[in-house]
């Protein structure tokens, strides 16, 4: 599991509570993420399992299963049943008939429409995807481990994940389907006469949607990280200040892109395909490798020499936006 970056208030950065709000959503949070702290894919994985198996959502889900189980909601379904001297339901006069033809015109065997409880419905349906949710989580959390499992998190998710899986084995449960519910069945689960039963399914289900707020991502930013996400939302305001909107980020290929804009993390510099830092149109920007370094010649030659011959540019504080973003305009209209 990553280190988180140094002590201080997660979320409190407004460019990067900027940042976040402004992701295209729904957004696939492991890419995402990845793509803003340059984590590998499993890190992040491991990091959202373990947030939601062992989140409050979950913990509720699992303290109220006793409870929840004992008052599942079910419907009354019938299914045709072979009855001899006995009825234990309407009869099926024409599939008794036939019956009788086929085993000598028997008078005491009827087809009955018997009643039975049936738990294949939609309240249960969201309840098995919330406990789903959260033993695939448990399983992300620690399976992908790098070492044996010590950390008292990663050991909490296990043991949520696993309590999560013997719930759905349950009697009453293990006939319920496994695929996600629909958003139809997820309404009438919520307005439903049995919503408070079902109340922390449907809290596992919303967190699902969006595991990591953006007080988690924050907490494993390192100093770097927070340097580059400040001049990319620096640049994004100068480039909407004629009244321009860029567009919501998005991730392609392990990059955030906005418009002309692309973000993708040093940490990526194994990829001798892309470049990193952020690039507005052709030009490329970053921050010094070093950071506060006053030698803007060593942060000009560092940054050219990772540029694949692009033009770039050494942010060195805030007057070097305006100016970052005048010359990647006039590169652009030049090309014009």
């Amino acid at each position: 599991m990553p280190t988180p970056g140094p002590s201080r208030a997660p979320g409190s950065d407004p460019a990067f509570v900027e940042l976040w709000s402004r992701l295209g959503r729904p957004f696939a949070t492991v890419p995402t993420v990845a793509a803003l702290l340059g984590l590998p894919s499993l890190a992040v994985s491991q990091v959202v399992g373990s947030t939601m198996a062992g989140g409050p959502e979950a913990r509720a889900l699992l303290a109220m299963m006793p409870a929840t189980v004992r008052s599942l909601a079910t419907s009354l379904k019938s299914h045709h049943q072979r009855c001899v001297g006995e009825l234990r339901g309407p009869v099926i006069w024409s599939e008794t008939m036939s019956a009788r033809a086929s085993s000598f015109g028997d008078p005491d065997l009827f087809i009955c429409a018997t009643p039975t409880r049936a738990y294949d419905i939609d309240e249960n349906q969201v309840l098995v995807a919330a406990l789903k949710i959260v033993a695939d989580a448990g399983k992300d959390a620690v399976d992908r481990a790098p070492t044996p499992v010590v950390d008292p998190v990663l050991d909490a998710a296990r043991r949520a994940g696993a309590e999560a899986s013997r719930w759905m084995e349950h009697p009453s449960l293990t006939n319920v389907s496994r695929q996600r519910p629909g958003a139809r069945a997820v309404r009438r689960t919520r307005s439903g006469k049995h919503q408070r039963s079902y109340g922390p399914a449907l809290a596992v289900l919303d967190r699902a949607s969006e595991p990591l707020t953006v007080a988690d991502v924050d907490a494993w930013r390192d100093a770097r990280t927070r340097a580059q996400h400040a001049v990319l939302m620096g640049l994004v305001e100068r480039l909407e200040r004629g009244g321009r909107q860029l567009p919501d980020f998005r991730v392609e290929r392990g990059a955030l892109l906005a418009g002309p804009m692309q973000y993708r993390h040093n940490r990526r510099l194994g990829d001798r395909e892309t470049v990193a830092g952020i690039t507005i149109g052709r030009l490329l920007v970053d921050v010094p490798s070093r950071l506060h370094d006053p030698d803007r010649a060593r942060a000009d030659a560092e940054l050219a020499a990772r540029s694949a011959g692009r033009p770039t540019m050494a942010i060195m504080g805030e007057d070097d936006l305006d100016e970052a973003v005048e010359r990647a305009v006039g590169m652009a209209t030049n090309q014009v």
